[in-house]
């Protein structure tokens, strides 16, 4: 009898182990499934049902890619809004869905496609800059695992994604993969870590997009690197930069005054009581932009 009883208990154990499979793989294909406003965007349009058809299976490729579900739903239904066909939103949806499947940070991509969206910026533009970001963060991707791999202390967790994505902008203002390997070069001799990389790349890239040379803007960020500028530092001296800009004051008038300005201030720690500098007033820098 005790015999038995063990035997039954294991029989439902085992199916209690199988139900518990089926209920995850059922969880799993939820979870990898478009959701109902896609569905529902796609049914109420106005494309073929061969159209209806493409655009339902692009969208559960992305998802099924790893292309968070909500995103997909906001970029096909504002495609539709606007009056998208077939193609164009499916073009949108593979960009994303290929950059996902890279193991690449896919948000960059997806805030360009919604924000052109919501622009109203013409749906060929949108495709054209979404996949000139997705170009540049698959280029920049072993730049920043190559300085990892030579001894870049990496940063918290998502610093890895920023900066790859610190990189891919940095690209769009035509500045070279040399000036930015160096820069990583200068961070990790100077003990420091991929988290304050970014912060340098992403300085880079604004001041060269201010109208400041590459080479100009890269000295000054070197010399920030080795003074240990934080993120709070590099966006006052941005600031700095911008207002100068708007003053009408020459370039080199500008590069002169920033390096001034930088040689003049005491690096991180090395005010009274180890204090920092404060470059430019309080105000944390903004977003990443487009």
């Amino acid at each position: 009898m005790k015999r038995h009883a063990r035997f039954g208990n294991g029989v439902r154990a085992g199916l209690l182990a199988a139900m518990s499979v089926m209920v995850l793989l059922a969880g799993a294909a939820a979870a990898a499934s478009v959701s109902d406003g896609v569905t529902r965007a796609v049914d109420r349009s106005p494309l073929s049902a061969a159209e209806k058809h493409d655009l339902t299976a692009r969208a559960q490729a992305a998802v099924e890619a790893g292309v968070p579900a909500e995103d997909v739903e906001i970029v096909v239904e504002r495609s539709l809004e606007r009056g998208a066909d077939g193609a164009a939103i499916g073009q949108f949806l593979d960009t994303a869905s290929r950059v996902s499947r890279q193991g690449l940070p896919v948000k960059p991509v997806l805030d360009r496609i919604e924000q052109g969206l919501s622009k109203q910026v013409p749906f060929e533009r949108i495709h054209t800059a979404s996949v000139r970001l997705a170009d540049g963060l698959a280029k920049a991707k072993p730049l920043v695992d190559g300085l990892l791999r030579s001894g870049l202390p990496d940063g918290p967790r998502g610093t890895r994604d920023a900066a790859i994505e610190s990189v891919a902008r940095a690209g769009e203002q035509s500045i070279s993969d040399d000036t930015l390997r160096a820069t990583g070069e200068k961070v990790r001799g100077q003990g420091r870590t991929l988290q304050q990389f970014d912060q340098a790349v992403r300085s880079l890239a604004l001041l060269v997009g201010s109208g400041m040379p590459t080479e100009a803007a890269a000295r000054l960020v070197q010399t920030g690197i080795e003074r240990g500028f934080t993120e709070r530092d590099y966006a006052g001296l941005e600031r700095s930069v911008s207002d100068m800009v708007r003053q009408g004051r020459s370039m080199d008038d500008i590069v002169r005054a920033a390096e001034r300005d930088m040689l003049d201030r005491r690096g991180a720690g090395e005010g009274p009581a180890g204090g920092t500098r404060d470059f430019g007033g309080g105000r944390e820098r903004g977003g990443r932009g487009r």
